[in-house]
């Protein structure tokens, strides 16, 4: 038998699930401020009342008896006339009224998660009126966290009363926490934090890679690593040493040319060359080579993989480094490898102002897919013979 196309209790549970689903319902309930929510029902007309009078009957029969609830009235329904020559004056159901939140809750069986929300909403307002108002504005999410709000809660008091003190996020005393909860919470974590200590933040640092350094916490110090080619000693009698870059920076290095490499194997294989010491960069770590002011006064050349985001971190190191070289990243050595070309995972397409015009016809070619999909070249695939030959020209 085919199904009448008239609305049941699964069409109205249907309209509020998607009012919830929203987070209206949890928001205007926390809020304490609920009106009546009145539900539209599709509804016989009076060519269909004439025409299937005994369903029509049993489809508003079923509703009102649905809508009576026994002694808890699950909703009320509002009517409307309708009606002709042939069946007469007759009213129908037009509208579902839930005067009462609780009617609500138990028609989408959410008593439970309400009730767990108010709680979520009442610790929150115990601990400070901008977390009260967080959870009111994202009340799904809240929910979503409830298992953790507890930590979650102590947690962002914790960072408010240590922030700016150069703490480690280490040293954090809330039963249950450590920098793991941290680490796997930051994005909630920054906003709480931003909510109830507006301004704290460094807004030039994201809340997720630099959770510590935007708070004014103690985080690693950055490091890196460098390597003289010449066998000539860096620090007492050391060729090959990771040092703080705070501290690099404050020293100097007597070596007329920098050659920086993103491989750690290239790194460490790379030929004997006089007056050269070389950097690990490691993809957009190199950028923290901005940092030692020195190097403004060495030549420094760059070689990165030939890929979109070798000339992305080259663009950038120019802005720091305006007079770096690159080396190895030419269309000729692009083209005498193309044995040794793999994919790109996820190549660039942004635009780059710093490069030269060679850098940029590369960078064009790369990006517009001119020699094939998402074409790239890893700097450990270059012909070890054509480096240290493009090397000791470059140098």
């Amino acid at each position: 038998m085919t199904r009448q196309p008239w609305s049941t209790v699964d069409d109205i549970r249907s309209a509020l699930q998607r009012q919830w689903d929203k987070g209206e319902l949890l928001r205007v309930a926390a809020q304490g401020a609920w009106e009546p929510v009145r539900v539209p029902l599709r509804a016989p007309s009076a060519r269909e009342l004439a025409a299937a009078f005994g369903p029509v009957q049993d489809w508003a029969g079923a509703l009102h008896r649905a809508a009576d609830g026994g002694r808890q009235p699950a909703f009320g329904l509002e009517v409307r006339p309708v009606g002709g020559r042939l069946v007469g004056a007759n009213v129908v159901p037009s509208a579902a009224w839930f005067d009462e939140p609780e009617q609500v809750w138990r028609l989408l069986r959410v008593a439970d998660q309400v009730a767990t929300f108010q709680r979520v909403l009442r610790l929150g307002a115990e601990a400070h009126p901008a977390l009260a108002d967080w959870v009111v504005a994202h009340p799904l999410r809240a929910l979503s966290h409830a298992a953790v709000w507890p930590k979650v809660v102590a947690t962002v008091l914790w960072l408010r009363a240590t922030v700016g003190t150069a703490a480690y996020l280490r040293q954090i005393d809330v039963p249950g926490v450590d920098t793991k909860f941290i680490e796997g919470h930051r994005g909630l974590l920054a906003e709480l934090l931003d909510a109830v200590a507006p301004g704290v933040a460094d807004e030039t640092r994201s809340p997720g890679k630099d959770f510590a350094r935007r708070y004014g916490f103690r985080d690693k110090p950055a490091m890196t690593r460098l390597r003289s080619l010449d066998g000539t000693s860096l620090f007492g009698g050391l060729t090959d040493v990771s040092v703080r870059v705070e501290e690099l920076a404050a020293t100097t290095v007597s070596a007329r040319h920098i050659l920086v490499v993103e491989n750690e194997v290239t790194f460490l294989a790379l030929p004997a060359l006089p007056g050269v010491v070389a950097f690990f960069g490691s993809g957009f770590d190199v950028l923290r080579l901005g940092r030692l002011p020195w190097l403004l006064d060495r030549d420094v050349l760059y070689w990165g993989d030939l890929d979109t985001d070798g000339f992305v971190i080259l663009d950038r190191l120019r802005s720091q480094l305006p007079a770096v070289r690159s080396v190895l990243m030419d269309l000729e050595t692009l083209t005498m490898h193309s044995s040794q070309w793999t994919t790109d995972p996820k190549p660039s397409r942004l635009s780059l102002a710093r490069l030269t015009p060679g850098e940029a016809a590369v960078y064009r070619t790369l990006r517009d897919n001119e020699l094939g999909t998402s074409v790239r070249l890893e700097q450990e695939r270059v012909n070890y013979a054509h480096v240290a030959s493009a090397l000791e020209q470059a140098l």
